[in-house]
């Protein structure tokens, strides 16, 4: 199994200033490639206090100061961008980096965000799958050409090339929705799970129909990654984790469902969404714990990993550690214990 450090950079100004918020991520990720973690996953927000809206410049800061530990986003909002641009800048991420970027992308799911670039919320799953099919053409034809509803390109030929070939590998966000989950089975993507957004016989229902998808596609179900995990901290004891843990934790959902539209104003595309901000802003530890969140001893993670790889077929587990402005050498305690007492366990 592979292992990931996930940061979506959620910043409380009432903590650190934005500059030290980015000096201590980028100290984590050497920590964490000196721990021997095979993956940083990287998100994107915009408008908000998750504190990441370019997330190919924070890429390419982390392959200048790193030398093994691949890169990935966690996700790319495709629906906000000129995916041209995007196969630009992340061919050069992949060049900076020698081959190491995981590109994941997705549609996101906060309002506001389509808001903000005057985008409608029924559009983004149209606006994914033309920005994905631009992205692939970019890096596996010289020179291609594209019409499709929000975009047309004659003639384009993007350069530098990645250096992965035939072209860098490509994870699909797939949380909520069964389209999604299907979507990245047609195409023979690997996926990207949040298993704590729903109940767990929820979620291997959806991965079976994932599965399922490849083989009807033709595509190999041991060809693709599945990626999930949860938010982690791993403390010398049970107690003295949730005890650490939980006030971070609880904190940092209440940010997210902060950030989440009231029910009324979702779209059907995002029905699944329905009651998270009511919920979130509300919730409490006991609610989540401790089935929807990795809170506890190393035997405790080594249980529930060895649990996912069971049920779920997961191949590479990331660990979302940095949450609710935990203080760093209490994160870097509990990286320190995953590296050596958790990871160990399933090389």
């Amino acid at each position: 199994m592979k292992f990931g450090f996930l940061s979506l950079f959620d910043h409380y100004p009432e903590d650190c200033s934005e500059e030290q918020h980015y000096k201590h991520f980028l100290e984590n990720v050497a920590f964490a490639e000196a721990l021997g973690f095979d993956t940083v996953w990287i998100g994107e927000h915009h408008f908000n206090h998750y504190i990441c809206p370019a997330p190919q410049i924070v890429a390419a800061a982390i392959a200048q100061r790193t030398t093994t530990i691949r890169i990935g986003t966690g996700i790319v909002l495709l629906p906000h961008h000129d995916p041209l641009r995007l196969a630009e800048d992340y061919a050069l991420v992949d060049l900076l980096s020698g081959g190491r970027l995981d590109l994941g992308v997705g549609r996101g799911f906060i309002k506001a965000t389509y808001d903000g670039f005057h985008q409608p919320m029924g559009e983004s799953r149209e606006r994914f799958q033309e920005g994905l099919e631009v992205i692939k053409r970019a890096w596996t034809q010289e020179t291609f050409s594209y019409e499709g509803k929000f975009h047309t390109y004659h003639n384009v030929t993007v350069l530098p090339r990645p250096v992965q070939k035939p072209m860098p590998p490509i994870y699909l966000a797939a949380a909520l929705t069964p389209a999604s989950f299907i979507t990245a089975g047609e195409l023979g993507h690997s996926v990207l799970l949040a298993p704590f957004l729903q109940p767990f016989d929820t979620l291997k229902e959806q991965v079976q129909l994932y599965r399922q998808t490849l083989r009807d596609a033709g595509h190999a179900p041991e060809s693709v990654e599945i990626v999930a995990g949860y938010h982690t901290y791993v403390g010398e004891t049970p107690e003295q984790a949730r005890r650490t843990w939980a006030p971070h934790y609880v904190r940092y959902l209440h940010f997210v469902g902060g950030l989440l539209a009231p029910s009324e104003q979702l779209d059907a595309q995002y029905a699944a969404w329905q009651g998270k901000r009511e919920g979130l802003q509300q919730i409490t530890f006991e609610q989540m714990y401790p089935t929807q969140v990795m809170c506890g001893d190393a035997s405790q993670c080594v249980d529930r990993i060895a649990m996912l790889r069971e049920e779920l077929g997961i191949t590479h587990y990331w660990a979302h550690m940095d949450v609710g402005g935990l203080e760093q050498r209490t994160l870097r305690n509990s990286m320190e214990r995953f590296a050596t007492r958790v990871i160990p366990q399933f090389r």
